[in-house]
């Protein structure tokens, strides 16, 4: 079932994955990570986001007939922005997001170096897959954003 060649190719895969574990961006991503799980204020404003959220879910199953609701969406929105705006959990989205760029574009090339038929999905909404092209068609079309 596994012959040589599909040996060889995890063997590589095994070596791309250790040189993105040791770039700037993922060393950066890892401090950042780190930082935010020793951080208490953060994970206080994260423990209370999702216990609003947890309320927000309750109220939701009625909707907007519920009485509370209104007051329980703006309570979720005020402390999912006082965590994500904490300096530490800032930090950390960012270091998440570049790292997500870098994984998407060798993702990209990998895919492209095979055939230019093959389909990504980068898992981010985000993300730019052919060149300049904002309609979706994946540059096919030639149009400008």
């Amino acid at each position: 079932m596994f012959d040589e060649q599909f040996m060889q190719v995890l063997d590589e895969i095994d070596a791309l994955a250790l040189l993105i574990r040791e770039s700037d961006i993922y060393k950066r991503y890892h401090k950042a990570q780190k930082a935010l799980m020793r951080d208490d204020e953060a994970q206080q404003h994260y423990q209370c986001f999702m216990d609003s959220k947890a309320r927000y879910d309750e109220v939701g199953r009625f909707g907007r007939y519920h009485p509370d609701y209104h007051e329980v969406m703006l309570e979720v929105r005020r402390r999912k922005r006082v965590y994500e705006c904490h300096e530490t959990v800032a930090m950390f989205k960012q270091c998440e997001h570049d790292l997500q760029l870098l994984l998407d574009e060798v993702v990209t090339i990998l895919a492209e170096s095979v055939s230019e038929h093959v389909k990504v999905d980068a898992g981010t909404p985000l993300f730019n897959q052919g060149g300049g092209c904002g309609c979706g068609s994946g540059g096919s079309c030639q149009c400008q954003v």
